[in-house]
């Protein structure tokens, strides 16, 4: 998990977002199931779902898994929606996530938001393992199943190839190009674009030079 940082609102939200919270909070009042849960479903929009891929890097919020290689991905809410009916449709509430950390997460609350909160921080990577440096971070990493082994064995094969980089920099002679490269290599990460940033920058940072910040 990386920290993540919220876009503009996509226009549809914009527009129709309290009309259809105003909506949902009358189908609850009314206690008609069906009604709600066609207007709750409205969040699940083309347009909202872009906006949070092009957010997240195409990656789940969580794990940091390339979801769209392989699924569509789930619009996430970070409160939950049963907990917070209000939030529903609050672009600030709302994430792209791979579908095993949506279901692992369900309604559960405090689960950390990458959004307002450093996930490096509360969470630390031992090789591929995710571990907890604080309760929050320890709950996360066993709440959404962050050590499930598909997860273990797509960051090692990430880790391996940063590390087959970083050995091939460090057979060259010059410290300058070694510097360089290096920082290529960080800058690469801090975009956020590679799938399991968080666990390959730590294993990278060990071998940064002196020199480079």
């Amino acid at each position: 998990m990386i920290r993540l940082f919220k876009g503009a609102a996509p226009e549809i939200l914009t527009r129709k977002g309290e009309d259809w919270t105003r909506e949902l909070l009358a189908a609850v009042e009314a206690g008609d199931a069906e009604r709600i849960k066609v207007a709750t479903r409205r969040y699940n929009h083309p347009e909202v779902k872009d906006a949070l891929k092009d957010e997240t890097k195409g990656k789940c919020a969580y794990c940091e898994a390339k979801v769209t290689d392989v699924a569509h991905g789930d619009i996430e809410h970070v409160t939950p929606k049963s907990v917070e009916r209000m939030r529903t449709f609050d672009w600030e509430n709302l994430t792209f996530s791979c579908q095993l950390c949506n279901q692992n997460k369900s309604d559960k609350a405090g689960i950390l938001d990458p959004y307002t909160e450093e996930p490096s921080e509360h969470i630390f990577f031992a090789g591929a393992f995710a571990k907890g440096k604080t309760p929050d971070g320890a709950r996360t990493v066993l709440e959404l199943k962050l050590n499930r082994i598909p997860l273990i064995e797509s960051r090692n094969r990430e880790i391996e190839r940063y590390a087959d980089q970083i050995e091939k920099v460090f057979l060259i002679k010059d410290d300058r190009t070694k510097e360089l490269l290096i920082r290529g290599i960080l800058e690469d990460l801090n975009t956020g674009q590679p799938e399991f940033v968080a666990a390959c920058l730590a294993v990278v940072m060990q071998y940064q030079p002196k020199q480079v910040a």
